[in-house]
């Protein structure tokens, strides 16, 4: 393809002719020398021209032509081969001689050396900078085309293809313009673009017909037509090859591989007989060249085409005995191997695969591991297949093959996680691979037999969206909407199951499927929606489906399917009654469903679900409290359906129902029976259950936890009742009661171990926050309270979204409060609030830290604290009366009741309901009192006392009430406030409230000068309450001798008189009698200083 103009020696004649009319008669010598070397030069003598020249530098280093001596040095050295020699003397030319006009030859001459040493990119750069700085067409037509050659040198052809064709647009008549376009098609079928490859080749014959590289352009156009499978047209271009050039000599073995290619454009159109007569001819006329091994083994080819397995077979054991280092040898076996598989001769076919498979050095060795692991899986030895498909090479065409065959056999040994795996690897390895459509369909049936329902759904979408109206037989399109459906339906996405099923009865209403899918209608939509429209809806499909049953489908399958329609029909009728609140159409639903499902038993006494119905009916009896009913149908499957799957479940339900009716010994005996009768039922684990809760329910703890203890170590799989949706795992309930039971027992360290056992074993179960819980409280009742709250502590940090976690940090929050470290509570209960916001016990954490700022001392924080609680909160009106409190309270620096009245008024206004109203109202009124705003005062107490009369408030309301009425000096009603708790004593009143009340009720007599009803009030006290507060009891005594002495003197009446004097002495006999049991010393103080009192008024009466 290389052919390199010769522009440079025209450059050098240019300069000989420069040397003959510059040289001077004075330089003779100079002249000769250099003369001489040239001459060299020019017979081809580089090696001795490059010394004289070398010579005549170091003799003339001053002479105008030293410059051309060390060019034409650097030419003899390039001519020699010693390029980096050469590449010196052109560099050092432009070192040593900067302003030479041969510096830019030297430039190009050293981007030829880097080109003939294979350093293309060096190449590049020199030729660029010869384009850019030549004005030489010659030159610059000539560095575009070795660019080009450089680029296509380096594998980059669309890049080498730019430069061709800029030397064929910009110079067209150029010398490299044939060898441009010859090489511009060469880049082209590089590139794989055939069409315009053999278009350009085509233009290139026609051009330059005459040029060297016709022949080899005449071949590439034929392959590449071959390339585009344009068989016709490449068939008639080698055919031209052939005729052209069989008789040349030089291009001999070009007509033969054209012949060959002749053959097999024949077997790709299907013309056999032509395509063999092709090969026997190149057999019979080139017998010792190189290609007839392949053509002995194309015959065999198109034989094997012919489906002629015998012979093909004869024809491909000819190359392997004849051509035995043949190329195609091991074709040629494994053509031996394929004839005999596709004669279904599986094993001998295996056998000959496997000659291949184990030569590594062969590479069709992948190809027949592959094939070889077919045999097996069509001889269904699914496992030695799967051995043979994982030896297939990773990289190998055959990997997704081998991936999909191994899918397939697993899929046949149900072993769908090995099937699984070697379909995502398929996918992933070979996203784009044929097989895709067909991996994407046993994909979704994989994952569904693996329960895996959503990944079978996203499976099967990907299959519907990418070959929607594709018809492929192993994996229909109506199918993969059934099993999309399916998944869905398990999945309970009961839209998506009616939007696949309705879509299948749409595009294939003729499928096989049809009724199938309506059946899946009718269940998703009993399913999709919890109500009672649904369930009418669903009934009215499955009524519709059983008129449509006889016509359709009425064989077996049909049968079975009516079956399943009635069954379902009798669900409509029982999930319709769970949700009437309505007790009557609860009753006539449950009935509804026990008659349609013994119409199912009537219709299909030996169905499918016959044993599962009459199941159903009894639990429908339980729901209509029929339980003798429901057991005495649980005990027709016993007797009707001997070995019924549901044996086990009559029995449990049987213990189940006497468990509820609070019949635990009934109940386990129960239990006991299903245990013996069914000891491998799925329900063993359950029936322990039962029977360990039975002995909880009754306080028998040691017996709980023996059968708990069996469910903990016998049962380590979660079990699935019939008919359940989820499977359900026993052990983290079961372990968790056991810690229970030792708590109940109040073996604290036991029930710790326990409930430990719950988080080491189920730590994401739901009772792992209850066993942290129960951790806590078992430390609580061993008075280890720091391990209490670590136990706390930790439910919050590892259970942060379970219920009892905000609870527990609150309670954390409580531990401090109650230990008064306020600071560390406040922390706690803010770290509630930050970790729960908008929840109640966010709410309940905001009052508690308004409780930590009152016992800080800190009201204005408290105020602040107790105004962010929310308003929905039920602490809302108890945080409102604790700021109206906070005001009020006397240790306030900042006390300010207005401030404490107007927030203890709101809460009658905002909370009327609250038990908070009364407390409010007693302490407003006490801060109108304070203020002297005594119409105000006795307002409040009044609006107390007349809307919250029980309240425990009202009583101190009564009391102040005559307070009140005392300070406005209106006595009479102060007391006749006074007088109501008088009459109603202990009856509605606290003692101390009486008492407190009667003093009162005497002291405002004595204000008035009603001495003597004072003095007998006072007496009350003495004979009413001494026992409960002696020293009052003594006090009133002192005082109603003092109201008495006083009535004596202002009545003048000596009776009264009298009585103070036996009151006084009453008064000293209950002071000695009750003061030896006076042991503080300032109660004795009080005592006595209110003794010597009353002796001295004695004796003043006596003087």
């Amino acid at each position: 393809m290389i052919r390199q103009a010769a522009p440079l020696f025209c450059k050098l004649l240019v300069i000989i002719a420069v040397i003959t009319w510059t040289i001077y008669p004075t330089l003779a010598g100079e002249r000769d020398e250099y003369v001489f070397a040239y001459k060299l030069f020019q017979e081809g003598a580089y090696f001795i021209a490059k010394d004289e020249l070398k010579a005549f530098i170091q003799d003339y280093p001053q002479s105008a032509d030293a410059d051309d001596a060390r060019f034409l040095m650097g030419e003899c050295a390039l001519q020699l081969e010693k390029y980096d020699e050469a590449i010196q003397h052109y560099k050092q030319l432009q070192i040593d001689y900067p302003d030479s006009p041969l510096r830019l030859d030297a430039v190009r001459s050293t981007a030829t050396a880097w080109f003939r040493q294979g350093r293309y990119e060096e190449a590049i750069k020199a030729y660029e900078k010869v384009v850019a700085s030549s004005d030489e067409p010659l030159v610059i037509s000539h560095s575009l085309y070795l660019i080009g050659e450089s680029y296509d040198n380096l594998g980059l052809y669309q890049k080498s293809g730019e430069y061709y064709d800029q030397v064929l647009t910009e110079y067209p008549q150029s010398d490299e313009a044939s060898d441009a376009l010859y090489a511009k098609g060469w880049s082209l079928y590089r590139l794989k673009k055939y069409g315009e490859a053999h278009d350009t080749l085509t233009d290139f014959i026609e051009e330059y017909p005459v040029h060297y590289a016709v022949p080899e352009a005449s071949y590439r156009a034929a392959e590449s037509l071959f390339n585009l499978s344009n068989w016709v047209k490449a068939q008639q271009a080698y055919q031209q090859v052939i005729d052209t050039y069989q008789t040349d000599p030089e291009y001999r073995q070009l007509a033969i591989d054209a012949r060959f290619r002749l053959g097999e454009c024949y077997f790709q159109q299907k013309l056999m007989e032509e395509a063999k007569n092709a090969f026997e001819l190149l057999l019979r006329e080139h017998g010792k060249s190189p290609i007839v091994a392949e053509a002995q083994y194309w015959i065999a080819e198109v034989l094997l085409e012919e489906k002629k397995y015998p012979e093909a077979i004869h024809e491909y054991q000819k190359v392997v005995t004849l051509y035995p280092q043949s190329e195609v040898v091991d074709d040629a076996q494994y053509g031996i191997a394929m004839a005999y598989f596709l004669k279904g001769n599986y094993p001998k076919a295996g056998s000959e695969f496997k000659k291949v498979a184990e030569n590594r050095r062969s590479g069709l060795s992948d190809a027949a591991r592959f094939r070889l692991g077919e045999c097996f899986r069509l001889q269904r030895e699914f496992n030695s297949a799967i051995l043979h498909y994982k030896k297939v090479g990773a990289k190998s065409g055959y990997t997704d093959d081998a991936l999909y065959g191994r899918a397939t056999s697993a899929f046949e040994l149900r072993d769908y996680s090995q099937t699984i795996e070697a379909l995502n690897a398929l996918l992933s390895a070979q996203p784009s691979s044929p097989l895709r459509p067909y991996v994407l369909y046993q994909l979704g049936l994989a994952y569904f037999n693996q329960q895996a329902y959503q990944e079978s759904s996203q499976a099967l979408d990907s299959f519907l969206s990418e070959n929607r109206d594709a018809h492929l037989e192993t994996a229909p399109t109506d199918e993969a909407l059934f099993w999309k459906a399916r998944a869905r339906f398990e999945l309970e996405d009961y839209s998506a199951t009616l939007q696949a099923c309705e879509e299948l009865l749409q595009r294939f209403p003729n499928s096989r499927l049809r009724y199938r899918a309506e059946f899946f209608i009718a269940e998703s939509t009993y399913w999709r929606e919890q109500t009672p429209q649904a369930y009418q809806s669903a009934r009215r499909k499955y009524q519709a489906l059983l008129e449509k049953q006889s016509q359709i489908a009425p064989d077996a399958i049909g049968t079975e399917w009516a079956e399943k329609c009635r069954y379902g029909i009798g669900w409509t009728h029982f999930s319709e009654a769970t949700l009437s609140k309505d007790r009557a159409k609860q009753q006539k639903h449950y009935q509804a469903a026990v008659s349609a499902w013994k119409e199912g038993l009537a219709n299909h006494p030996n169905g499918t679900l016959a044993d599962k119905t009459q199941y159903h009916i009894g639990i429908a009896y339980i729901n209509l409290k029929q339980y003798d009913d429901g057991i005495q149908t649980f005990n027709q499957i016993l007797s009707n359906y001997s070995g019924s799957d549901w044996g086990d479940n009559a029995r449990y339900q049987t213990g189940w129902v006497l468990y509820k009716q609070e019949r635990y010994r009934e109940a386990i005996t129960a239990f006991n029976q299903m245990l013996t009768v069914h000891p491998g039922s799925q329900l063993v684990p359950k029936a322990i259950f039962g029977i360990a809760n039975a002995y909880f329910k009754q306080g028998k703890y040691a017996q709980a936890i023996r059968e708990y203890q069996r469910v903990v170590d016998k049962y380590p799989n979660p079990i699935r009742e019939a008919g359940a949706e989820k499977a359900i795992d026993l052990r983290p309930e079961a372990q968790y009661y056991i810690a229970e039971s030792f708590l109940n027992l109040q073996s604290y360290l036991e029930a710790i171990a326990a409930y430990e056992k719950v988080l080491q074993h189920h730590p994401k179960s739901e009772w792992a926050d209850d066993a942290q819980y129960g951790i806590a409280t078992a430390y609580e009742n061993l008075g280890e309270k720091e391990k209490a709250i670590q136990a706390y502590r930790t439910l919050t940090q590892k259970y942060p979204n379970r219920e009892l976690a905000a609870d527990v940090q609150l309670q954390i929050g409580r531990h401090y409060y109650e230990e008064k470290d306020y600071k560390r509570a406040i922390a706690e209960f803010q770290n509630a609030i930050n970790q729960y916001p908008e929840t109640p016990s966010a709410w309940l954490a905001q009052y508690n830290i308004g409780k930590c700022y009152i016992a800080l001392g800190s009201y204005r924080q408290a105020i602040g604290a107790f105004e962010r609680v929310d308003a929905r909160s039920d602490f809302a009106a108890t945080a409102a009366y604790e700021i109206g409190y906070a005001w009020y309270d006397q240790n306030n620096p900042s006390r300010n009741l207005g401030n404490a009245v107007n927030a203890l008024l709101t809460v009658p206004e905002k909370y009327p309901q609250s038990v908070d109203v009364p407390r409010a109202l007693l302490v407003a009124g006490e801060c109108y009192r304070e203020l002297d705003e005594l119409d105000q005062t006795v307002a409040v107490y009044h609006r107390l006392l007349d809307d919250y009369p029980d309240s425990e408030q009202a009583q101190w309301a009564q009391l102040a009430l005559g307070d009140a009425y005392r300070a406005q000096g209106e006595h009479q009603q102060a007391i006749e406030a006074y007088d109501v708790i008088r009459e109603k004593g202990t009856d509605r009143y606290s003692v101390d409230i009486v008492i407190d009340g009667l003093l009162r009720l005497a002291e405002t007599y004595a204000q008035i000068g009603q001495n003597r009803d004072a003095g007998t009030t006072y007496l009350r006290i003495r004979y009413l309450y001494k026992d409960h507060d002696p020293y009052r009891a003594f006090q009133a005594t002192v005082y109603a001798a003092d109201a008495f002495a006083k009535a004596g003197e202002t009545l003048a009446q000596a009776a009264y008189t009298h009585q103070a004097k036996d009151e006084y002495e009453n008064a000293i006999e209950f002071y000695e009698s009750s003061v030896p049991q006076v042991q503080d010393a300032g109660e004795r103080k009080k005592w006595d200083a209110l003794y010597d009192y009353a002796t001295n008024k004695l004796q003043q009466l006596f003087e």
